[in-house]
């Protein structure tokens, strides 16, 4: 039976090697300081089953070696305390592709989504993205 509760994020530096193992596909993939650190830092209101499909989709796509912080998906790229609406998280996911197509040039990113300067400034802070140098 599934464990079903909000991991704090003390916990999940434990549970990412331990959901790995339980992976079929993982073979021999371990997580860089980093992207734990990115990991700890990410609200699960869905849970641990929220952290395992997260996993899931970096193993379709890395199936040995070390996941890196580009590896994980744009929801680990923002913190944010409240649950989003599934409107504001597809808004939240491209803004994070683009600012990563944009190599986190913000302009670029703003122009590529028809959207403000300070707009895109804005909602970086409120979705409390976050994207490594």
């Amino acid at each position: 039976m599934p464990y079903h509760a909000d991991p704090a994020p003390q916990v999940v530096q434990f549970l990412v090697p331990y959901l790995l193992l339980q992976l079929p596909s993982a073979g021999t993939l371990t997580c860089a300081p980093a992207t734990l650190q990115v990991l700890m830092r990410t609200a699960w209101p869905g849970n641990v089953e929220q952290l395992r499909q997260v996993l899931r989709t970096v193993v379709r796509s890395r199936r040995s070696g070390v996941i890196e912080p580009g590896d994980l998906p744009p929801q680990c790229r923002a913190v944010t305390r409240r649950v989003l609406s599934p409107l504001e998280a597809l808004e939240r996911d491209a803004i994070v592709r683009a600012l990563i197509d944009a190599r986190g040039r913000k302009n670029e990113a703003a122009r590529a989504l028809g959207m403000s300067r300070a707009t895109i400034y804005r909602k970086i802070r409120d979705y409390g993205i976050d994207l490594p140098q």
